[in-house]
């Protein structure tokens, strides 16, 4: 059973952890097109080190290209993508679909994995990769057992899911909070972690917060470990296990590859449940937790994904306070774990600042220690005022990180060699190498066997020199010799001869993925071929398009002249249908983000039993997938596909898709060109509060009904997230129960409709979610007044027009990223 351990790496040190404990593979980000731009990553001449130093040790190296490119980046972009492929990157991982096509059409033998950023959470996603030339899939990190085995038994690409580290709580690359609240795009890998804030919970007809004991970090997730059950993980037949931190330190990356390499060795030996050491359980709870969780692979749902209590690293309790002296800074504890110094301990308080310190010294009854145990009463230096009964976690341990170190700064994983020598008279010395991988080295020195003077060599001598390789990640195991007794060989040429293997050995490990140079200067020109200028789809014809919720957002949408009504509650398709048949307005059913498999079964039967439909709205790549069987119905995609360049339109187009919906985090200069150069109709939100997050986790059920699903809570009650600078984030529910966190202010673009309609915008989207009807007449009359006088070359507004801008205004409002972008 070939099972790959795939480790995070975001500096060279890490990198050698990674490696030096057991990584079958490492990934890792170089300086651009990588989702995490705050870690330190890998500059061009670090990334080819990096890369030799792996492939010697035969271990893969993946390079994240996992964030969107706007069209102004492709030729950059396609410069890195030839340097990756000419240094012998093993593979690449790709969220944006542009850059999927650019890699099948101009590198088609470039391995690329499906990034989790693409929300793949579907059988018919995966298909829908493998259609693409992926060779791997990242599920989602939502997705069970059940549903990940499901899709490996009926899938042909590698599966790969994570088993440790931080989760996010949004579906990964369907979050924008950071993008929208600070200009800081997930999406872009600048993601500024606004999930670990403070928020309350909040009834937004009262206005009231609802109180909870849990905690006020509502938005922010355990770390995930699965170290204890990995044996159930491994029984879904999946190829890779993947740890997430690339922003961690190196000891980190050392002790948890080190913990999951041993568990999968073990499973692997036993044929089952491995034992985990009491030691190694601890050593990775200590190096860093957020409190643990089994996530939602292992079915651990509600309160038991969440750490309501603080957002970063917890450490492991050891002790309590017993006394503070104010006077001499000392604070008196009470063991219930081993302390050190140089250990790091933080002790929480009622007020949350949790105060912390490096332990400079113990004192044990007035005495200076290097150590205490559990039990002992000890003294140290603290500088901050804390009440007795706190609390005390040791966030960093010293013995910990000092082992961890030494796994990888003074020990290098050795190779097994097994050679032979011949020591021929009159003729040269020869040296044969091989290692377990197929590798054959044969050589011959320069030195010719001549008969001995005096003292001849001996094999055990011969064997001495050969085998010293400590500099080197080698150990000789075996050397076959054939010497003719009574000659003499310098001990000089055996370690030339000796070193040329070694060399050459190297260079063969080196290159075992060696691919033939592409021509840099070449492949430029193909790539400015590739985005060459196209001439996009023209349209005179100005459409108001409306998305609505329900059947009384629909008839409230029906009074008035639309182009088209998006509609997103199949469970009412039918009676929506109907209604709208008299009124000749197009209504397309739209999917939700995220449609589990059993859910795409049911549309599937759904959508079939449903005549004369004028098209249907996808909105992830398992649905695209489905809709194939859909031959004569126009399929329409939404923003959650990302599409932020031409070349994802058109490969979507190559997928039937006939119209887009661009990407909320464009610019107006940027959508400009896109819709320029589109083969396919381009449609752009331009009003509602979009929806910033869509996530399994419900916060209104964990806190009020203990994460009990359909607890119908918000059914008649609407329930806000208050950020700790008051602004309040609607949050709304689909028929599964997950959750959208919408923003806090309305998109609103009514004031630049003349800039959107000379930038080339002709398909105008406007977002209904949580509106009654009196906001939905009031927002639709303004619009298609101020579009109508706009085509007119009227610039005055009507005193309707006029009031519902002010009263927007004083709602609060954005104009998203149109006139700023996002980093």
């Amino acid at each position: 059973m070939e099972i790959e351990l795939l480790a995070p790496v975001g500096s060279f040190e890490a990198l050698e952890a990674a490696v030096q404990n057991g990584a079958d593979a490492v990934y890792l980000g170089g300086t651009l097109f990588s989702a995490r731009q705050n870690a330190k990553n890998f500059d061009d001449e670090v990334l080819k080190e990096a890369v030799a130093y792996c492939h010697i040790r035969g271990v893969k190296v993946f390079v994240t290209v996992n964030t969107l490119v706007s069209n102004q980046e492709l030729i950059e972009l396609g410069k890195y993508l030839a340097f990756l492929y000419n240094i012998d990157v093993d593979a690449i991982i790709v969220q944006d679909l542009g850059i999927a096509k650019f890699v099948k059409e101009l590198l088609p033998d470039f391995e690329m994995h499906g990034s989790t950023q693409m929300s793949v959470h579907n059988l018919q996603g995966v298909k829908q990769l493998e259609d693409m030339s992926f060779q791997r899939a990242v599920l989602a990190r939502e997705m069970s057992k059940e549903e990940i085995e499901w899709v490996r038994k009926n899938s042909k690409i590698d599966i790969e899911v994570f088993v440790h580290g931080a989760l996010c709580v949004s579906y990964s690359g369907q979050c924008l909070m950071s993008s929208m609240i600070g200009g800081r795009s997930g999406n872009r890998g600048r993601c500024a972690q606004p999930c670990r804030k403070t928020y309350d919970l909040i009834d937004m007809h009262s206005g009231k917060k609802i109180s909870s004991p849990l905690g006020d970090y509502l938005l922010s997730p355990r770390d995930l470990n699965t170290l204890e059950n990995i044996d159930e993980v491994l029984d879904t037949g999946i190829k890779s296990l993947k740890i997430e931190g690339r922003m961690k330190r190196a000891e980190y990356v050392a002790t948890v590859v080190n913990a999951y390499r041993k568990a999968i060795d073990q499973y692997i030996l036993n044929k089952g449940k491995p034992e985990i050491d009491a030691q190694i359980s601890n050593d990775v709870k200590q190096i860093f937790n957020r409190r643990f969780t089994k996530g939602y692979i292992l079915a651990e749902t509600g309160n038991k994904i969440m750490n309501f209590m603080k957002p970063g690293n917890r450490g492991i309790k050891i002790g309590k306070v017993i006394d503070y002296d104010k006077n001499k800074r000392k604070v008196k504890i009470k063991l219930e774990g081993f302390l050190s110094k140089g250990d790091g301990i933080e002790i929480w308080s009622r007020k949350g600042d949790n105060p912390g310190t490096i332990v400079e010294n113990i004192f044990k009854k007035g005495e200076k220690k290097e150590t205490a145990n559990h039990g002992e009463i000890i003294e140290i230096k603290f500088n901050k005022t804390v009440l007795k009964d706190s609390p005390v976690y040791k966030t960093s341990d010293s013995a910990l990180l000092k082992r961890a170190k030494e796994t990888y700064e003074k020990k290098d994983k050795k190779i097994a060699l097994y050679g032979k020598f011949k020591g021929k008279l009159d003729h040269a010395i020869e040296l044969l190498l091989w290692d377990d991988d197929g590798n054959y080295i044969e050589e011959k020195g320069e030195y010719i066997v001549q008969e001995a003077l005096k003292t001849s060599i001996t094999e055990e001598r011969i064997s001495e020199q050969i085998a010293k390789l400590g500099n080197t990640p080698y150990e000789l195991k075996t050397l076959e010799m054939q010497l003719d007794q009574g000659v003499a060989i310098s001990i000089g040429q055996l370690n030339n001869l000796r070193r040329n293997v070694i060399e050459k050995m190297n260079q063969l490990r080196e290159n075992h993925n060696h691919r033939e140079n592409i021509d840099l200067k070449a492949f430029y020109e193909k790539t400015k071929t590739w985005i060459k200028n196209k001439q996009g789809i023209k349209s005179e014809h100005i459409g108001l398009r409306v998305y609505v919720n329900n059947i009384i957002q629909l008839k409230a949408v029906l009074k008035f002249h639309i182009d088209r009504i998006y509609y997103s509650d199949i469970a009412t398709i039918d009676e929506a249908l109907k209604i709208a048949e008299p009124y000749n307005t197009p209504l397309i059913p739209t999917f939700s983000r995220i449609t589990e498999d059993v859910e795409l079964v049911n549309i599937n039967k759904k959508m079939h039993t449903l005549e004369k439909l004028s098209g249907l709205m996808a909105s992830n790549l398992g649905v695209l997938n489905m809709l194939k069987d859909f031959k004569d119905i126009k399929i329409i995609t939404d923003f959650s596909l990302n599409v932020f360049n031409n070349g994802s339109i058109e490969c979507l187009k190559e997928m039937n898709v006939e119209e887009i919906t661009l990407s909320p985090e464009l610019t107006l200069k940027q959508i400009k060109e896109i819709i320029k150069q589109s083969e396919l109709p381009c449609e752009v939100i331009v009003h509602g509060n979009l929806p910033l997050m869509i996530s399994k986790y419900c916060p209104i059920s964990t806190m009020l009904k203990d994460g009990q699903k359909h607890c119908n809570l918000c059914k008649n009650n609407q329930f806000g997230l208050k950020d700790p600078l008051g602004m309040t984030f609607p949050i709304v529910r689909d028929s599964n129960c997950r959750i959208q966190i919408l923003n806090a202010q309305k998109l609103c673009l009514i004031e630049s409709i003349k800039e959107l309609m000379d930038g080339g915008i002709r398909h105008m989207r406007i977002q209904f979610t949580t509106e009654d009807e009196k906001e939905i007449v009031s927002t639709l009359k303004a619009y298609m007044k101020t579009i109508k006088n706009t085509l007119e070359g009227n610039k005055e507004q009507s005193q309707e027009t006029k009031d519902f801008i002010k009263n927007m205004k004083e709602q609060g409002l954005t104009k998203g990223h149109f006139f700023r972008g996002v980093m």
